[in-house]
């Protein structure tokens, strides 16, 4: 007997714990809910702060400098120095590049945090309209919204800049009050406040607009009359146009005055911009090739994440989502044909779950078929446990579908939880951006070149702002045209101030080895025989170990296997050609003996840059 005990305890245990949390997630009272706000926020802000200061891809390209950008009105000064990117709309990104500006960096960490945490209010919401009055609702309410934040995406975004997991809050927000209250009925605030939160969700992040779609076509199965349908679905349409245009309206009209074509550079074939060629510019690279593919995309990333993703995102809840959509529907025909009703629990489908799962497939096809990238996922990946939970309630009863939908959510809350990672971090300073600023003796009158495809416009705030900076060598679609202009503007600031900004070579590898080293300092594991250093260095083909005997304080230190360690200054040459090469193609000329290395910080990560004179070729 005493196993059983045991378990028993264990089980008791497990259940005071989530009797805890979903009593602070409970929302029963005006009380309860500030109660609740606050730990989700507090929660949201300590989790960014232990995942560390953002240092991602898009922030290093174009986030910092787009808002700046915006700001301070570059448009006609600069030419795409953060690339195709620079075009962006950037109004999710202003209040995050002011707090780094003016508050040590931890605290913009902080605002992310909670920013990205608050999306867990509008999944509350959503679960308490969709599941209905049931026993068990209390529990299951907070439970399945937090099974919702073990979305690989979200997770993967969590205390970043990146506007997916950022914007998410705004889409589920305008979701969560299109859904009909208790009594089943449209309030027209909460309509006009619905269109509202979804205009700003696609100004700040326009690949929102597949849920705009989602949303709009999920009222039309609303249980009411279609005349309440349709009127509440112009309200909630016309109000988030009216919202986008106010917002993004301004960015997209001073982009077409500067360049003609406000998307630019994509979708150029509409406009003609000449500066692009007349193409969408649209990222093909990850949607499925064919029907048969498309059926089975959720199968095929679930094995090979790096399918719609350039990082592994390791999930199980889409197979889980279309296996057991494909046991639902099976079950609803044998029902069907046996003249049945069976009984469902407090998850029985109403006009809630018709909507949510309008919304959820529409949603999910609409990106299948524009982008079919993993992050632009986030805001399906949050609702997938609750329509996980109905769909196993659709196909089985009594007992067994509490169980097996419990057991199908908690492996897939495991597996995103075992599998988290992200897009890149790095340790706080106060400070999150340090650049080195070269000497500019005239920088009214120069003109600085962005070279490569590494993202560099994250510096460009902080250097010279009179200066014009200007991409060479990127992801940006050039046309013939393009090069003509880049030499125009260089000819009309002056040809004796140019300069061209390169990326400078890091050994990475060496900065672990660093920590590693510190680490075992801290602990004392670089003392006597170093058992743990030594076994280190044995099994790993790129460390040794330096003996006590070898180094200046007497202790053991891990090193760089020889062969294995970066020679920078090679590395920095090569790129230096590298550049060369591109800046050829301008008619443009790189000075090598010009080119000195400057510092760079994100947080506590060193990215150094070169900085070289360059002249008009012949």
């Amino acid at each position: 007997m005493q196993p059983e005990s045991s378990s028993a305890a264990r089980g008791a245990r497990v259940r005071r714990v989530l009797d805890a949390v979903t009593a602070q997630l409970a929302f029963d009272s005006r009380r309860s809910a500030v109660r609740g706000t606050a730990w989700i926020l507090l929660g949201g802000a300590l989790l960014a702060l232990l995942l560390g200061q953002d240092a991602n891809w898009d922030l290093r390209n174009y986030h910092l400098y787009n808002a700046y950008a915006l700001l301070g009105d570059r448009m006609a000064l600069d030419l795409a120095p953060a690339q195709m990117q620079s075009y962006f709309l950037p109004l999710l990104d202003v209040p995050y590049y002011l707090a780094t500006q003016a508050l040590p960096a931890p605290f913009a960490g902080v605002m992310l945090g909670m920013l990205h945490a608050s999306v867990l209010l509008p999944l509350l919401l959503i679960a308490r309209r969709v599941l209905g009055d049931g026993a068990q609702r209390g529990r299951l309410v907070p439970l399945l919204a937090l099974a919702g934040l073990a979305s690989p995406a979200f997770l993967s975004e969590f205390g970043t800049t990146m506007g997916d997991a950022s914007s998410a809050p705004f889409v589920l927000g305008a979701f969560a009050l299109v859904l009909p209250d208790a009594a089943g009925r449209w309030r027209w605030r909460s309509l006009v406040a619905a269109g509202a939160l979804l205009g700003m969700a696609v100004a700040f992040k326009p690949t929102n607009a597949i849920y705009a779609v989602a949303l709009g076509l999920s009222m039309l199965v609303a249980p009411l009359q279609w005349r309440w349908r349709l009127g509440a679905a112009a309200v909630v349409t016309v109000v988030a146009l009216l919202v986008f245009a106010t917002l993004a309206g301004p960015l997209l009209l001073r982009v077409y005055e500067v360049h003609g074509n406000p998307l630019f550079p994509q979708f150029n074939h509409w406009f003609g911009s000449p500066l692009a060629p007349p193409v969408a510019v649209a990222d093909q690279r990850w949607l499925p090739q064919g029907w048969v593919e498309a059926a089975l995309r959720p199968f095929l990333f679930t094995v090979n994440p790096y399918l719609i993703s350039e990082i592994a995102l390791p999930q199980l809840v889409w197979p889980a989502l279309m296996l057991a959509a494909i046991a639902a529907l099976g079950a609803g025909l044998v029902r069907r044909a046996r003249s049945t009703s069976a009984a469902v629990t407090a998850t029985r489908a109403g006009g809630s779950f018709r909507m949510l799962a309008v919304f959820f497939v529409v949603g999910y096809l609409l990106w299948l078929g524009m982008f079919s990238i993993h992050r632009y996922l986030v805001v399906l990946e949050l609702l997938a446990p609750m329509l996980v939970w109905w769909l196993v309630h659709r196909t089985f009863t009594g007992r067994a579908a509490p169980r097996v939908a419990t057991a199908v959510i908690c492996a897939c809350v495991g597996v995103a939880l075992l599998g988290w990672n992200g897009w890149g971090h790095a340790s706080w300073t106060r400070d999150a951006f340090r650049v080195q600023a070269p000497a500019i003796a005239a920088p009214a009158s120069a003109t600085v070149l962005v070279v490569g495809g590494e993202p560099q416009g994250w510096r460009v705030p902080f250097l010279p702002p009179a200066a014009a900076y200007v991409g060479v060598g990127t992801n940006f679609p050039e046309s013939p045209a393009y090069a003509e202009e880049v030499l125009r503007r260089i000819q009309l600031r002056g040809s004796d101030a140019v300069y061209a900004m390169l990326p400078a070579a890091h050994d990475r590898k060496r900065d672990s080895i660093e920590r590693r080293n510190r680490w075992a300092g801290t602990l004392g594991l670089d003392r006597g025989g170093c058992p743990v250093l030594r076994r280190l260095a044995e099994n790993s083909s790129g460390l040794r170990l330096i003996e006590p005997d070898a180094t200046p304080h007497g202790r053991c230190l891990l090193a760089g296997a020889a062969g294995r360690v970066l020679d920078e200054a090679a590395a920095d040459a090569a790129l230096r050609e590298e550049g060369a090469g591109t800046l050829l193609r301008y008619g443009l000329v790189l000075d090598a003996d010009s080119c000195s290395r400057l510092d760079s910080f994100i947080g506590a990560d060193p990215h150094p840059y070169q900085w070289c004179r360059v002249r008009l070729a012949g």
